[in-house]
């Protein structure tokens, strides 16, 4: 069986995302993964229907937006999102930041981001100046994606996008393509944490 990497990244930003406490190491209770973010990056306004997120500050300070109020986040704070929230992050300064993330229930979130820096890592996503995020290539894997991180946008009726990526990733799973995905992450997780620095800007 395939060897996972407990840390995943962007080779375009040097995002990296490591993973301190996996799907399977909780049987699914939870997943914890810390965020190394580069300087004006972030995750668009989203929100989830079946988990809850909580962000505890590292080192540098997180700006997040929830239900439309901005939060600093500062390091050793934490703050909860909980379900139905709409929510983004962000960093606004000119040096890397780093935070952890909690997700309750575990679900297929872990499969999720280690699917979206695959594909960033080999060259199937593309920049999407307007989300400030690299998307699929294959427009089916979007319906996949959404499906494993339970990834919803506040811009379109809940009913819709449940219609609209459950189809792609029908067609994803009835093509085949889906399958492509699974070398991300199937597989047994190493053993060691690496270590973490904290990044600077060059």
């Amino acid at each position: 069986m395939a060897k996972l990497s407990r840390s995943v990244s962007n080779p375009y930003t040097n995002e990296t995302v490591t993973f301190l406490k996996t799907t399977e190491e909780t049987k699914g209770e939870y997943l914890l993964f810390r965020t190394d973010l580069p300087p004006d990056n972030g995750i668009f306004l989203h929100y989830h229907t079946e988990l809850t997120e909580t962000f505890e500050g590292i080192s540098g300070n997180l700006e997040v937006t929830i239900d439309g109020k901005k939060i600093i986040l500062k390091p050793g704070e934490t703050l909860d999102i909980p379900r139905d929230h709409i929510h983004g992050f962000y960093n606004p300064s000119k040096e890397f930041i780093s935070f952890t993330a909690e997700i309750r229930p575990a679900g297929t979130f872990e499969s999720f981001v280690r699917c979206g820096y695959g594909l960033d890592t080999d060259g199937r996503s593309f920049y999407m100046p307007f989300l400030k995020q690299y998307l699929p290539k294959n427009i089916l894997l979007l319906g996949t994606l959404f499906k494993m991180g339970e990834f919803y946008v506040p811009y379109l009726p809940l009913f819709l996008q449940k219609a609209l990526f459950g189809l792609l990733a029908k067609l994803a799973h009835w093509t085949g393509a889906d399958k492509s995905l699974e070398k991300y992450y199937i597989g047994t997780v190493e053993d060691a944490l690496p270590e973490q620095p904290l990044q600077k800007t060059p």
